[in-house]
């Protein structure tokens, strides 16, 4: 354990000890869950609606993350509990009703972990996501009134429990302008279907374009708003294959010239498949690595992965191995205050220069990682094809 680490947890302790003795004023949480016995679950969502393979191939990289420390941390046993629930909210209540879970793996479409945030911090149990980008989840953004403190059930008592090894939205708008600039947009339509996740990533794309010197506007999803507008670009702020299918397929139809950019959340075969005009220039984003870029460690991972599983890893899968590891080697550091949730969260909003399948990271007091990754592809014949990579600084 770090010297660092080592004299907060003291610093707590003592804290813990002189509000009994004295009733003196005390930083820790006003209660905590600690875990009896020596096995500890980690449980591990795959909501309803998610991508088939990615989704799998996420939870397939969690269980083998798991599978390589051995089942074990230290003294502990760890159980690895795949849920699939109807409902995402019934995944993050089975694990709290748990009282050996010490962590879950949380969801994987972009804005869904908006219906389990609540339920974990709730008692005190640490999620962090692989893959869930969306802004709100952990900043401020004038899209969602309120977030990211309304999303929290227990923030009083607990504080922030919700984390995430994969880059945010943010940061996949600054990539996204990036790539705009490269393709020379003059003018840009960042279109909303008005859910929180598509309000707060057009907002951000509409922002960040301004701010590079691009004409950009904030609009509905709507073919006639883009064409209105006179832009030569459009950006759709949707996680919903229903809503921007239709839309590129109509624009496309009625401005054959437009450069039309997707955030993640339609990074999915289903959206390629439903983009049916042979001709369009359609780009899509999402965190990740083309194979050429990735380190040692992750193409180590491609590997073992590869082997246990007969086939190649989907590019999310990555992340979900190491949402696993982080939280093990957590557990790992903590020793016998492994089965302390207050304590998992705290160590793991602790993270500094964490070498890793991903790269070197931290996590700061929002739960968001250092670094930013991003794949863009774009769309050839019914589906989308890598083609660069882009890694965003702060």
């Amino acid at each position: 354990m770090s010297a660092s680490r080592l004299a907060r947890r003291r610093a707590v302790v003592g804290c813990a000890a002189a509000l009994a003795a004295s009733l003196a004023a005390c930083t820790a949480p006003a209660s905590t869950v600690t875990v009896s016995g020596k096995s500890l679950a980690i449980y591990a969502s795959e909501p309803p609606g998610s991508p088939p393979a990615q989704s799998s191939d996420v939870l397939d990289a969690e269980q083998l993350a798991l599978a390589q420390a051995g089942g074990r941390v230290g003294n502990f046993a760890i159980r690895f509990v795949p849920l699939h629930g109807a409902k995402i909210s019934d995944n993050a209540r089975a694990a709290i009703q748990d009282k050996t879970a010490i962590a879950y793996l949380g969801e994987i479409p972009p804005g869904a972990s908006a219906d389990s945030l609540g339920i974990t911090n709730a008692l005190d149990l640490l999620q962090v996501t692989p893959t869930d980008t969306a802004i709100a989840l952990t900043q401020a953004t004038p899209a969602v009134p309120g977030a990211p403190n309304n999303y929290y059930e227990s923030l009083k008592s607990y504080g922030r429990t919700f984390a995430r090894v994969v880059p945010t939205a943010a940061q996949e708008a600054k990539a996204q302008v990036h790539e705009m600039q490269k393709l020379h947009v003059s003018k840009l339509y960042a279109a909303s279907d008005g859910s929180q996740y598509g309000a707060a990533i057009a907002h951000a794309v509409q922002q960040d374009a301004a701010g590079a010197g691009i004409s950009a506007v904030e609009g509905a999803a709507a073919a006639a708003k883009f064409s209105a507008s006179g832009a030569d670009a459009l950006f759709i702020g949707s996680a919903s294959d229903s809503v921007a299918a239709p839309l590129v397929r109509d624009v496309a139809a009625s401005n054959p010239t437009a450069k039309i950019f997707a955030p993640s959340a339609l990074d999915t075969d289903g959206f390629a498949a439903d983009v049916t005009p042979a001709r369009v220039a359609l780009y899509v984003s999402a965190p990740g690595f083309l194979p050429r870029d990735l380190s040692a460690a992750g193409q180590s991972f491609v590997s073992a992965f590869t082997s246990a599983y007969g086939h190649a890893p989907s590019p999310q899968a990555i992340f979900g191995y190491e949402a696993m590891s982080a939280v093990l080697s957590v557990l790992r550091e903590a020793g016998s205050a492994a089965n302390n949730r207050s304590t998992v969260v705290k160590d793991f909003f602790s993270i500094a220069a964490r070498n890793s399948v991903v790269g070197t990271y931290s996590i700061n007091a929002d739960g968001d990682i250092s670094i930013a990754p991003f794949v863009f592809s774009r769309y050839v014949n019914g589906s989308f094809v890598p083609f660069t990579t882009i890694q965003v600084q702060g």
